[in-house]
């Protein structure tokens, strides 16, 4: 449940800090990539592996396994991506990022991105995609620029996803803060955290794949 997942991502915040204490930044770099792997099971990740695979037209849609994996890594490369230039503009602004996070303007625009979505969940109005697909051989909908819309969800859903892995993502973007000035390579850290959130996808547009393939030669 939420309060189990909260309760790991503490550890995880407090590990991260315990492992640079003892071991330093490149130990720190090293753990981060099996610590982004485990924020996909988060809540709001994991359930929407399968959701957005199908979305993006990977997986049982891909045709194949070399189209599912590509797929599948565009939209982790996008997660990787969001990360690592949140990184930068956190560590290079500094207090300007601040001041913009905190100015009332900002959150509210952010807080009517969320009414309209929510809206939208309600039936309110329709937010309709299908104009961005295209009929394909089967019969069903695939977008028309698959690797492209795979980029935009990979990069929507990592923003998404930052209410439920705040507290490890903080803390890396604290960190990458505070050793910016004596040590460059800290502006790694959130990318190699969204690298590490990035692993399971290529693999999961694979495996459906694979398993599609594999019912159509018993057929």
């Amino acid at each position: 449940n939420q309060a189990e997942a909260g309760t790991a991502l503490r550890e995880e915040d407090r590990l991260v800090q315990r492992v640079f204490r003892r071991h330093g930044l490149l130990a720190v770099l090293v753990l981060l990539l099996p610590l982004g792997f485990l924020l996909n099971l988060t809540p709001c990740v994991l359930p929407m592996i399968p959701i957005n695979m199908a979305i993006i037209g990977a997986g049982a849609q891909a045709g194949s396994r070399k189209r599912g994996f590509a797929l599948g890594a565009v939209y982790g490369a996008a997660m990787a991506l969001v990360y690592g230039v949140l990184g930068l503009v956190v560590v290079l602004t500094g207090s300007q990022f601040g001041a913009l996070n905190s100015s009332p303007w900002f959150n509210l625009a952010i807080a009517v991105v969320f009414v309209l979505l929510a809206l939208a969940m309600f039936d309110v109005f329709v937010i309709d995609l299908s104009r961005f697909q295209r009929r394909g051989p089967t019969g069903e909908d695939t977008p028309k620029a698959p690797f492209l819309t795979s980029f935009i969800l990979g990069g929507t859903a990592a923003l998404l996803a930052g209410a439920c892995v705040a507290p490890v993502l903080i803390s890396v973007l604290v960190l990458a803060t505070n050793l910016y000035q004596t040590n460059p390579a800290a502006l790694l850290l959130p990318f190699m955290l969204g690298v590490g959130m990035a692993l399971p996808w290529p693999f999961a547009g694979d495996r459906k794949s694979t398993r599609l393939n594999s019912s159509h030669g018993k057929l």
